[in-house]
């Protein structure tokens, strides 16, 4: 199973936060059929999620998750946790493992402290400091592995990935057309602005 034919997506931890970013190319084949793709989605108050592969796949999943998180707190007027949303999605992916999502999936959000979660398409979990997907991920990877340092603020990982988004755009096709990112601390998910990111580049 190839899911990693279109897009880069990145989450990296901080010591205050998570950033979240991607590409806003949608290809098919080698066509580009949509240059303003959404692959950053907010899940619950603090915890967001990026997905690769199959828009349709993604755009389910993410629903999916959604209303789970908000069905728990209705049910507990708790949050979830993010660790929690991702174990919970991972048991809906492996659930699905005959008739799996096309996607690859990154969860990021803050509990007591910042965490990120990969997942696969039948369910495997890990948390990471840094992680990326899609088809320009070993270029993302490249930067990072390089760059990356534990404990850094949100403003210097807004800027390393931003550097990883475009690093993959100048050498993956399926990647490119500008850059989305978003920001969970304590305080809350917020998406940057065109403006914020032009300013982080």
């Amino acid at each position: 199973m190839d899911v990693t034919k279109g897009t880069t997506t990145v989450a990296l931890v901080g010591k205050d936060g998570v950033v979240l970013a991607a590409d806003k190319r949608a290809s098919m084949g080698y066509s580009v059929a949509h240059k303003n793709a959404r692959k950053i989605f907010q899940v619950s108050k603090l915890a967001g999620a990026t997905g690769a592969g199959s828009v349709g796949d993604i755009q389910n999943f993410v629903n999916l998750l959604r209303v789970e998180s908000n069905l728990y707190g209705i049910k507990t007027n708790q949050d979830l946790t993010v660790r929690s949303l991702a174990t919970l999605a991972s048991r809906i992916l492996f659930s699905q493992r005959y008739y799996p999502y096309y996607a690859l999936f990154i969860i990021g959000g803050y509990d007591e402290r910042p965490v990120a979660f990969s997942l696969d398409p039948l369910g495997g979990m890990n948390e990471d400091k840094f992680i990326a997907s899609g088809s320009g991920m070993q270029v993302a990877y490249g930067l990072l592995e390089d760059q990356y340092k534990e404990g850094m603020a949100v403003k210097e990982l807004e800027k390393l990935a931003a550097r990883c988004i475009n690093a993959a755009t100048q050498r993956d096709l399926a990647t490119g057309d500008g850059i989305s990112m978003a920001v969970i601390t304590k305080d809350g998910y917020r998406e940057l602005t065109k403006k914020e990111i032009e300013e982080v580049l």
